[in-house]
């Protein structure tokens, strides 16, 4: 099963406050290609879980994952990064990412979108 790390959650909380969505969640999807980089994710704020949905709670945040990406997301973390290249969340692979690399989503400071969230990238690495 996902996890989602306590920066995460937090920055979760944070960004739903500023929207005025308290009461959604993330939702990650399996994206299509990846090309040398393995799978994509998409990263996006959701209403509610759908029929089949693996629902991930964590102080207060709530993380939706359809049944195939969850399976795709077995073992891996919902984490949050900030560093001089910008933030955003990242799932990181513990056990090694399936097909290999790593997603995320998030803004670069410089941008001036805020804490919004899109398309998930891929770093191969």
């Amino acid at each position: 099963m996902i996890t989602i790390s306590d920066e995460a959650a937090e920055k979760i909380k944070a960004i739903l406050k500023v929207e005025g969505l308290p009461n959604h969640g993330l939702r990650v999807v399996a994206g299509s290609g990846g090309g040398c980089c393995g799978s994509q994710y998409e990263i996006m704020l959701d209403e509610k879980a759908g029929d089949g949905d693996t629902v991930v709670e964590k102080n207060g945040s709530k993380l939706f994952v359809d049944k195939e990406t969850a399976k795709a997301l077995d073992g891996a973390e919902l984490g949050f990064i900030s560093n001089e290249k910008g933030e955003g969340f990242a799932l990181s692979f513990p056990n090694g990412a399936p097909g290999g690399g790593s997603c995320g989503c998030g803004t670069e400071p410089e941008s001036g979108h805020g804490d919004g969230c899109g398309s998930g990238g891929c770093g191969c690495g």
